[in-house]
């Protein structure tokens, strides 16, 4: 690499450096734009007060998976009460919401409760009118398909029915959401475990769990036993003193953990099946008819679980060993598309010949002696993200609309999918063009670089608007030699939706190469927290684009845990990193041979839909390289360590380490990554996952939570998938053994500044998760939890005071406030042992506390 080169990025490093200070420093001053969403948050915030928590949470969730433009309609469907569909008119005033149910009584007290522009409420036979046809944008099934199910005997032509309807009232392009319950893939029988507690009663009020499963598996109905029958179940043996142990059918363990804790429910549905179809039983009814699935995948409540599964169930397979706890819903949200369009992109087979542009290159370490082998393409790619700023204030972006990326649909190899979710291979990304292509474009006059964004991108930039640097990321450094740099630029208006042909890169041979559209930015970073879409690098662009235009973004995630302390005296600051990164080093250099731990492998890709008689067809076949890590499996886990330090202040364990494709950009490998390390092929589950990640810290299961959802490294060249964890109550943030260089501590507060660098894809994310989720509006705050977001004022509480974050664990100071649950979190005592290998009797089970 070029000197002038070198210092240019040098110079580039210290003025992101800067730039995040200054953000940091200076307390931005109220814009209009600002002024204009804070009115519209009080406004929601008056609007929704009366209603409770969990409504508002199932209406944010729900329209998290729909990206709609400002005025869709969408069709509530089996609306009940109403106010899901309230509060979703209230959460969008830019769209038109309409709740239809067949019980004229609730109608009628729907539209005497709530009145708005938007909304609408109509009595209605779901199996005849509905909607006219092509008129709706979405519609929604939340928890109502088992409805209809039940209702009417059992029968699955009752399901494909209502989804015909729905389907014909769609425009092309238009969704269905289902989230409901689901069979699960396989017939096998489990062990269910409780501890052995008496009855308090002899009625299914008071009964115990265990007997009141005996109960349930005498009176519960299916298409299976219509008059009562209930399934197989058998009480064995525990393996452990003071517990019950039961074997029965899978479905039926996951239909009384999910009903199990409303008993009043669960006698009055005691004639209702919940789950009656399997994930593919859905994808073959809404593919027949003509639906792209999208996105398909299981989701977990964590408060569901740490108040109502964890420490009192623990499921196992026959031989033994642990089961992750079930899902409490699962979500497949499906696209009306057209005769000749994609449905699915996913690989068919290995192809005998390879012709693709991935080679091999071997570096070795001067300093350790080490040998790594590195893919690369020989090219650097840019992702542009055009936006504006509307009159309500909200950022608008450009993205690719389903680009087509069959490597999300590649077959396994290494290890299984942990958390069950799956994409058609249509995903929604920056727009993506080599760099040489933007190569002088801030050196061009504002007439010229208008004429050139018209004709590369097709979204003409603003008449005074200029080419705006964002963060630079490496998607792995490890083994990807790229580098990917971002820019903005703001537009004159509004666009339409066009077809991608300038801005489509990678992707000719596929019939269908998406499209580029407008989109709300709050919209994609809900997507993204739901884990819709899995690109890596969005949430941070996005991020870094409204820190600099002093738009604030929200956060809709909750779930707290408890923050140890420590005395940290080695606390570094980021400025000393920015030192070290500017100092030359090469110790890494080219050999020949290679080290034998990445290959290169390349396979057929069949793009599949619907001919015109409806019949399944292969619209495309394309050869697609990629790259297989041998010495690692497809998932790795990334894990940000917090604690807290004396004075108050929340840290963060990060490392450092030299990596060799950033020392090919800057001349220097230094970079700051998070702990890391591949997960075995036995973890087959998340629920195993966050007990071997304890393990590795050496502390409790319980103090290891999810930090969002998992994401791809690089889609464009691996299936490789990072699965992102927070790790509190850690003593010490430098756990020996853990891969990736020494840890370190560093203040919480200044990792945000890492948008600003060139660094780690992951290390990237995890930042700007932490900025989002922890960091927002004071250096010192946490963000404000997700029902009081809508439901109550915003505040903030210092950490010095109150520390909970986002995770997994549930003890918190009496003194906090917690709301979003139908139950009291405050009164919980955690376990104090570990559970990563211990049965229910080591558990410490919930108890009261005194005031």
């Amino acid at each position: 690499m070029s000197g002038a080169r070198t210092s240019i990025l040098k110079t580039q490093l210290r003025t992101h450096a800067e730039a995040g200070e200054s953000y940091i420093q200076e307390k931005p001053n109220l814009t209009s734009e600002r002024a204009a969403m804070r009115t519209l948050r009080e406004e929601r915030q008056k609007l929704a007060a009366e209603i409770p928590t969990h409504i508002i949470k199932k209406s944010w969730f729900c329209l998290s998976h729909l990206l709609l433009d400002s005025g869709a309609t969408i069709i509530d469907a089996g609306c009940l009460d109403g106010q899901m569909t309230y509060t979703m008119a209230v959460l969008h005033p830019d769209k038109h919401f309409i709740g239809i149910d067949i019980n004229k009584n609730m109608i009628d007290e729907s539209l005497r409760r709530y009145d708005r522009e938007n909304l609408n409420f109509r009595t209605d036979n779901l199996f005849e009118t509905y909607a006219e046809p092509y008129s709706t944008d979405a519609i929604i099934n939340s928890f109502f398909l088992h409805e209809i199910y039940s209702a009417s005997q059992y029968n699955p032509r009752a399901i494909a029915k209502i989804l015909d309807k729905q389907y014909k009232a769609l425009k092309n392009n238009g969704y269905i959401l289902i989230r409901d319950f689901i069979v699960p893939a396989t017939n096998e029988y489990v062990l269910i475990e409780f501890k052995d507690i008496h009855d308090k009663g002899n009625d299914v009020l008071t009964m115990s769990e265990a007997d009141l499963l005996i109960w349930f598996s005498e009176k519960a109905c299916s298409a299976d036993t219509r008059h009562g029958a209930g399934f197989f179940l058998e009480e064995i043996p525990p393996t452990y003193p003071n517990t019950r142990m039961f074997r029965l059918p899978i479905k039926w363990a996951y239909e009384f953990i999910n009903r199990k804790d409303d008993r009043q429910t669960l006698l009055n549905d005691i004639q209702k099946e919940y789950a009656f179809f399997t994930e593919q039983e859905f994808r073959r009814e809404l593919r027949a008819m003509g639906m792209r699935v999208v996105y398909s995948g299981p989701h977990w409540d964590d408060g569901f679980l740490k108040t109502r599964y964890d420490g009192k169930i623990r499921l196992y397979k026959e031989d033994g060993s642990n089961l992750g706890p079930p899902p409490n819903s699962f979500i497949i949200l499906a696209q009306k598309v057209t005769e000749k369009r994609s449905q699915i992109v996913l690989e068919r087979r290995a192809s005998r010949t390879r012709k693709g542009k991935i080679h091999l290159r071997t570096v070795r370490d001067d300093r350790t002696g080490k040998i790594s082998d590195i893919a690369t393409r020989d090219m650097e790619l840019a992702e542009i993200i055009p936006y504006r700023v509307d009159e309500n204030g909200k950022l608008k972006i450009y993205l690719h609309e389903n680009f087509p990326r069959g490597l999300v649909n590649s077959v396994p190899r290494s290890g299984r999918n942990l958390d069950g979710r799956t994409w058609s291979g249509h995903l929604t990304e920056a727009i993506t063009i080599p760099t040489s292509s933007v190569e002088g474009w801030q050196d061009q006059s504002i007439q010229e670089f208008q004429n050139i964004t018209q004709q590369k991108i097709g979204v003409r930039a603003a008449l005074d608007a200029h080419f705006e640097n964002g963060p630079g990321f490496y998607p792995d450094p490890y083994r990807i030699d790229e580098r990917i740099v971002t820019h903005y630029y703001r537009t004159e208006s509004f666009h339409k939706p066009f077809v991608a042909k300038h801005a489509a890169y990678d992707t000719d041979q596929f019939p269908d190469i998406g499209r580029l559209r407008e989109f709300d930015a709050q919209d994609i970073l809900n997507a993204i927290t739901v884990g819709l879409i899995p690109a890596p690098r969005l949430e941070t662009q996005i991020l870094a684009l409204s820190q600099r235009l002093k738009i604030p973004v929200e956060v809709w995630e909750d779930m707290p845990i408890h923050l140890s302390e420590v005395k940290a005296e080695d606390v570094k600051d980021l400025s000393s990193l920015v030192k070290k990164m500017s100092v030359k080093d090469t110790r890494f250099k080219d050999i020949k041979g290679s080290a034998g731990n990445i290959r290169v492998m390349q396979s057929v890709f069949v793009d599949e839909g619907r001919d015109e008689t409806g019949g399944a067809t292969s619209l495309a076949a394309r050869d697609i390289e990629f790259i297989h890590a041998d010495d690692s499996t497809v998932n790795t886990a990334v894990i940000l360590p917090l604690v807290k330090e004396l004075s108050g202040e929340v840290l963060a364990g990060i490392c450092t380490e030299y990596l060799p494709v950033p020392q090919r950009y800057r001349g220097n490998g230094m970079m700051a990554t998070l702990p890391s390390f591949p997960l075995p092929k036995d973890i087959t589950d998340m629920d195993s996952a966050r007990r071997y990640i304890a393990e590795k810290f050496r502390v409790d299961a319980k103090f290891v939570g999810r930090m969002g959802e998992s994401y791809f490294t690089h889609i464009g060249i691996t299936p490789h998938r990072i699965f992102p964890f927070v790790v509190s109550n850690t003593r010490f943030a430098w756990v020996k053994g853990i891969p990736h260089g020494a840890t370190q501590l560093a203040p919480l507060n200044d990792l945000w500044k890492m948008l600003y660098w060139d660094n780690h894809d992951s290390f990237m994310k995890i930042a700007g998760m932490a900025y989002k989720n922890l960091c927002q509006d004071s250096s010192l705050s946490v963000r404000w939890n997700f029902d009081s977001s809508l439901t109550e004022p915003q505040t903030h509480t210092r950490l010095s005071e109150s520390t909970y974050v986002q995770g997994s664990d549930v003890s918190i100071p009496s003194t906090t406030p917690v709301v979003g649950y139908n139950y009291d979190i405050s009164s919980l005592d955690a376990p104090s042992s570990s559970v990563s290998d211990t049965k229910l009797d080591t558990f410490h089970f919930p108890k009261p506390k005194r005031s």
